[in-house]
């Protein structure tokens, strides 16, 4: 038995699809004079643009472009670490080892990162007074 999923641009679409299907009737009786298959060319050009246009609207809502944030690894001292738990992070330890993952926990001195690998990850427990560089993504 296959399940019917609808999203909400699913939904979205089928309401201005609703909503111009009623204007379309409208702009059929509010024009009865004009006669020929150019002026019924136009007005259907006419109604394919205010449709596209309608979802145009729905889809990207007002026309003010949306921001994008971009986020970057910012260097942090070692004592506003613990704000970052689940954070991405970079470190460099003293002995020249880099990591590279998930901040898992703080307990003390000791922080516990997940190192993403090829199938699976790593968690390591570094010693905060042994790194010498620190970076979070924000």
């Amino acid at each position: 038995m296959k399940r019917l999923s609808f999203g909400l641009g699913s939904i979205m679409l089928l309401a201005v699809f609703a909503a111009y299907a009623g204007n379309n009737q409208a702009a059929a009786t509010t024009q009865p004079g004009e006669a020929g298959a150019g002026a019924a060319a136009n007005n259907n050009a006419s109604h394919r643009e205010a449709t596209r246009e309608a979802i145009r609207r729905s889809v990207v809502g007002d026309s003010s472009p949306l921001k994008v944030v971009k986020k970057r690894y910012e260097s942090v001292d070692h004592e506003e670490i613990d704000q970052y738990v689940g954070s991405w992070i970079k470190l460099e330890t003293y002995f020249g080892r880099k990591v590279e993952g998930t901040l898992k926990s703080v307990k003390g001195d000791i922080l516990y990162v997940d190192e993403h690998l090829g199938q699976g990850s790593a968690s390591y427990p570094i010693n905060k007074k042994k790194l010498s560089r620190l970076k979070v993504l924000r």
